[in-house]
């Protein structure tokens, strides 16, 4: 089966088009930059997703099976500025790709939601997929709506639309800010990394490689019953935990982190994965302690 994968020059679509190229599948690349792919079994196409023709055709032509949509604006915080652009790159093209999809006769999306989705929840209690999703962020609203794209599609079209819920991704080739990198990178710069607050604010990482492993069994499992699946990397920790996990390996690193919570930044207990194990075949490979080793070795080799 060949797959296509949107933004697949992008940061974790780098990593799925590697992975499915380095285990000899068929592999193409939907972006609005050309980028050549890694893995002599890739195919780039360069083109936009509001570009239907191109679109329908580039499916028809590459006999694609399923694909893995990943083309998004990404961050939360970018959103609150641009919502206007955010809902553009994400519904828009999210609703453009459904339906070339439904005109090509695929039958199986990948769809990158996010833990955005879910909004503040209970500390306290295990998110489960059927939690009521609270949106916080022009971003989070934006991922709720192509979920519910992907049930009417799936409902009306006969399309298979699979939305994972990944939680904060983090790993080789990550360039937009996220907190797990900025720190590990100021420490191995000898810099201060300094937050007024945020200690006590639970996250959830994933590593890039977990992440893009989990896209591809959502792209081959058989007959997934749920139209959501919570993708996370296991564990839950707080940014002070965090911390010491960083200083542990960087002794001397400079962390000055305030007490209590991260104001603006949805507040949610341990995802249940259960289900991505059950019908996707889904395990974090990738524990937080043996990713953070591996992404500190690369971040050695390519400072950014």
């Amino acid at each position: 089966m060949t797959i296509l994968v949107t933004g697949g020059a992008g940061f974790v679509g780098r990593h799925i088009v590697a992975q499915l190229a380095g285990a000899d599948e068929k592999v193409v690349t939907y972006d609005r930059d050309y980028s050549q792919p890694a893995g002599s079994g890739a195919v780039a196409v360069q083109g936009e997703l509001f570009d239907l023709p191109a679109l329908v055709r580039t499916l028809a032509d590459h006999d694609v099976g399923a694909v893995i949509h990943t083309a998004a604006m990404s961050h939360p915080e970018i959103s609150v500025a641009l919502p206007l652009t955010t809902f553009a790159a994400n519904v828009e093209g999210t609703l453009h790709l459904l339906e070339a999809a439904r005109m090509a006769g695929v039958r199986r999306i990948v769809n990158f939601s996010s833990e955005c989705a879910y909004g503040d929840q209970d500390e306290g209690a295990t998110v489960h997929e059927s939690a009521c999703p609270r949106p916080s962020t022009p971003y989070g609203v934006s991922k709720v709506t192509t979920e519910h794209l992907g049930r009417v599609y799936s409902q009306l079209y006969g399309l298979d639309v699979v939305s994972l819920r990944l939680t904060e991704v983090y790993g080789p080739g990550l360039r937009m800010p996220e907190v797990l990198k900025d720190m590990v990178v100021a420490a191995l710069r000898g810099e201060t990394f300094a937050l007024s607050h945020g200690a006590g604010h639970r996250f959830q990482f994933i590593h890039v490689e977990d992440a893009a492993r989990a896209a591809i069994l959502a792209a081959r499992a058989s007959a997934p019953r749920q139209g959501i699946y919570n993708i996370s990397g296991g564990s839950q920790v707080t940014l002070g935990e965090l911390a010491g996990l960083v200083r542990a390996r960087l002794p001397g690193a400079r962390i000055d982190l305030g007490p209590g919570h991260w104001p603006g930044w949805d507040r949610q207990g341990p995802f249940d994965i259960s289900a991505a194990a059950r019908e996707l075949g889904y395990s974090p490979q990738w524990p937080l302690e043996r990713g953070l080793d591996s992404y500190l070795a690369w971040l050695r080799e390519h400072p950014l």
